[in-house]
């Protein structure tokens, strides 16, 4: 009887440890913005070639209607680096994606000839990318391209790339730049 007791009593401990335990969700980390333009990734992407080049310190004016103006109306922050007095730089931009603002601006996009593309190297939800077409037909001399990731909407524009291809370190950087 003893024996019948102990295996029913050792049972019963073995099945406690077995049942189901409330297991805490892991809480994906929320990506924000940048708090400044010195505190980002992007000058240090830049091309190497490029002598000395800083963040140049900016006083947004956007047009109605413009990306820029969303994104700074969305309480996010547009930053260019570069070589000012070559005009050659980055201007990168980022918002908290709030009520799908990245979705509802794509038909525009897709209008002034932007396609959506997947960039070698670069970990995305979308990227949307002007076309060579379009940058010649508008005679654009700047590279430009809206990211989802994380989301936020980031927006890059260079005057140094031409192709796809050579973004991946600027639009990297631009993604390292968001903090959790």
């Amino acid at each position: 009887m003893f024996k019948k007791f102990a295996v029913f009593a050792s049972l019963a401990i073995l099945l406690a440890g077995c049942g189901t335990a409330t297991k805490t969700p892991t809480a994906t980390p929320a990506f924000q913005p940048p708090a400044n333009c010195n505190d980002t990734n992007v000058l240090s992407a830049l091309p190497q070639d490029l002598a000395n080049p800083m963040y140049i310190p900016t006083e947004w004016q956007p047009a109605a209607g413009t990306d820029l103006e969303a994104i700074l109306n969305g309480g996010g922050i547009a930053c260019t680096y570069g070589v000012q007095q070559a005009e050659i730089g980055a201007t990168v931009s980022w918002v908290k994606d709030s009520q799908n603002l990245f979705d509802s601006r794509v038909a525009g996009w897709k209008a002034a000839g932007f396609e959506e593309k997947v960039i070698p190297g670069v970990s995305a939800d979308k990227v949307f990318v002007i076309s060579e077409a379009a940058m010649n037909a508008r005679e654009i001399h700047s590279w430009n391209a809206n990211i989802l990731v994380k989301g936020n909407w980031i927006g890059v524009s260079a005057s140094y790339i031409y192709k796809n291809a050579d973004s991946a370190a600027l639009i990297n950087a631009a993604i390292t730049s968001l903090s959790s």
